[in-house]
This record gives C-alpha cells, structure tokens and sequence, in this order.
C-alpha cells in the first residue's frame, strides 16, 4: 500500500518576517513537506523554516524562470518529526508575499520514511514540470509545486492529485501529489495551453524498508549413533 497524503495546514499568506504560526505533528505523520511560493521576481530570504528546534531540508533548488520571472517556488520537507506542538517558523527578512502549505506524507504502517529523489526546472514556456525523478521502492509518494506568470491559472489536465490551483492575479501556484505503487520514473506536470514563466519543484519519499537478517552461524555438526 502506497504512503497516504493529508492536508496538515491549508495554504495561507503572509509578509512578516519571520512568519509563524503553531502547528501540531501526530503519531504517523511520517514526513511534513512545506510548499512555498513567493510572488515577485526576488528569492525569499532569511534561511531555512523551522519546527521548533529542528530545522527543515530543502529539496532542489529555489526555481524560477531565467528571465523575467513573476514568482519563484519552494519545496522543503522534515522527516518523522516527534509528535507535539511547536512554532513553525519561516524566515523573511525581504518581507515578500510568501503563500506557504504544510502537506503529509504518512506511511499506513506507521514506519520511519526516507527521502528518496527531487529534482527542479524553469523556463518560459507551455507545460510546467519539474522534471523526473527516480523512485526506487513500491509505495513511495510524491509533491510537486509550481509557480508562474499565468493570468488564468487553470491546468488541464495534470498528472498527480490537486493541492492547490491558485489564481493571485498577475501569477499563479499549483501544487499536487502522486502515490506511486510501483517503483520506477515518475514525472509530474501541469499542462496550459499558453506560454509563461514558470519554476517547479518535486520530491519523493517511501517507508524504510524492514530489516531481514539473513545470517546464519553454523557453530558445527554433531553426529549421533
């Protein structure tokens, strides 16, 4: 059985710096993967977001387009956080417009999960993607999101489920999901008809597998007759 997507906090937007808000992890929320746009041709700054303590890993890169860009998009994920309540913070010394979402990756059997592949893409063009990725185990799930200069944001189709589809006028943001049942390459997109500017992003993640030890000591042979 392929892991399990949950909303853990739905998209919101905010200039502070930093931006928090409290946010609770629960037993089997294996993986928190916080998908960031930010409007405007200039990266967020500040460092990476943190729960408490621990401190989130981005995946890939920051991407927008080369040229011109009207938003850039960012994914960044903590791995089997111990449940509790915690700040999550955002750093943002620019004070830009940062749209931010907490989505969940949860494994059915309640196991430890690992990071397994991300990649990254811009360009100005139709058809966003970030691109593929390699999935080596059964079960895996992916998150995508991108970020770009369509008036009209309205995808159709795209290959994963929807997360967001978001309209912020002069730009746009869509993010999605794809629980992978068998191992192999996984590509995810957004297809548009027109051209615009545009960065994406992807991650994977899959439970870590069991343990089998297949060792054995042969201490001797007793013969007896």
């Amino acid at each position: 059985m392929a892991m399990q997507y949950a909303l853990g906090r739905a998209r919101a937007s905010a200039t502070g710096n930093p931006i928090t808000f409290s946010y609770d992890v629960v037993r089997g929320d294996s993986v928190l993967v916080l998908l960031l746009k930010v409007n405007g041709g200039t990266n967020r700054a500040g460092g990476a977001p943190t729960w408490g303590s621990q401190t989130f890993t981005q995946r890939n890169s920051t991407q927008k387009a080369a040229s011109s860009p009207e938003a850039s998009c960012e994914l960044w994920d903590l791995l089997n956080p111990v449940p509790g309540t915690q700040t999550l913070t955002i750093p943002n010394t620019g004070s830009l417009t940062v749209f931010h979402t907490v989505a969940i990756g949860r494994d059915p059997n309640v196991k430890p999960v690992r990071f397994v592949a991300a990649n990254g893409g811009n360009a100005t063009s139709t058809n966003p993607t970030p691109g593929a990725i390699t999935i080596d185990e059964d079960g895996a799930i992916a998150f995508a999101i991108a970020a770009g200069g369509w008036q009209t944001w309205a995808p159709s189709p795209q290959v994963g489920t929807v997360i967001n589809n978001n309209d912020d006028g002069a730009h746009g943001e869509g993010s999605q999901y794809f629980r992978q049942q068998i191992h192999g390459a996984l590509t995810l997109s957004w297809t548009f008809g027109t051209s615009d500017d545009w960065g994406a992003v992807v991650a994977a993640y899959a439970p870590l597998p069991s343990i089998i030890n297949n060792n054995y000591l042969r201490a001797g042979t007793v013969a007896i007759g």
